[in-house]
């Protein structure tokens, strides 16, 4: 079984210019993100997967800076890019991050890969972490049937697409006890977001990875620094486009399940439940 580590990455950015090569104490956004990936135990490979669009050709530089393997697919299909990136490495299954979380967890993700092996879930989501501290598990074969399910090509927000547990097995790797939850930002998206990053990454050494016990930790003793993006939320996706995925997913039920048993996928709708403490 060959894993992965993909980290998807554009520089379409319209709130915050180019936000993942800006510097956290010495490195890129993205560079901080990267190390993180490599340290990832149980895996095989990191793979930063971009788009076919030229202004994302400089990300190569990138990849062969950090010694990492690299694909360009389609810029709105992220589903899609995702897919033929395993494809084309033969990756079998994958943690997926993009590349404006540069405090990910690196323990979790870990334990989402354990959680993988031992349940074989489809796709495996982490909740109970603030936003840019979770990642997800996708198994390729399970991403494939769901690739062939879905109607529409703009796929950037892809987990409605796949989290359907009345049709594929999911995995919830659940953290109890956080200090802070899901409506927490660590991730990179406004100019408030870069600078709270930023003071974050100030505390630690130039070549740490800090985990997020570590970061957590600073923010208790720091309440204060919570206060630089307090106003910035997460915007959500509109109820009505979920429900035309939803539609349109059930719609190709009967389809989806043929096309799984023709690639000798096997289907076993559920949700697993795996709690651990922070």
């Amino acid at each position: 079984m060959k894993i992965g580590v993909f980290i998807t990455a554009r520089l379409k950015s319209s709130r915050l210019k180019q936000k993942i090569l800006l510097d956290l104490n010495g490195r890129s956004v993205l560079d901080r993100v990267i190390d993180r990936c490599k340290s990832v135990a149980g895996t095989d490979g990191v793979v930063l997967c971009t788009s076919v669009n030229s202004q994302d050709s400089i990300l190569y530089q990138n990849a062969l800076n950090n010694n990492i393997q690299f694909f360009a697919g389609s810029e709105d299909d992220v589903l899609d890019r995702l897919l033929s990136a395993a494809d084309y490495y033969g990756y079998d299954g994958f943690v997926s991050i993009t590349a404006d979380n540069p405090l990910f967890s690196v323990y979790y993700s870990q334990l989402a890969v354990d959680f993988y092996k031992s349940s074989n879930a489809d796709f495996i989501f982490i909740k109970g972490l603030p936003i840019g501290c979770a990642t997800y598990f996708l198994n390729t074969k399970a991403l494939r049937v769901a690739n062939f399910m879905k109607k529409e090509s703009n796929t950037e927000i892809w987990g409605p697409f796949v989290n359907r547990p009345d049709f594929f097995k999911i995995g919830e790797l659940l953290v109890n006890n956080s200090p802070f939850d899901e409506k927490t930002r660590l991730t990179c998206d406004y100019s408030e977001d870069y600078e709270l990053l930023r003071k974050i990454y100030s505390y630690f050494p130039v070549n740490a990875l800090p985990e997020v016990h570590e970061v957590f930790d600073i923010l208790l003793k720091n309440k204060e620094l919570l206060m630089i993006n307090a106003k910035r939320t997460q915007i959500a996706v509109e109820e009505k486009v979920l429900n035309i995925i939803r539609e349109n997913f059930d719609k190709q039920n009967a389809k989806g399940k043929e096309f799984a048993a023709s690639i000798g996928k096997t289907l076993n709708p559920g949700l697993e439940t795996l709690k651990v403490d922070y």
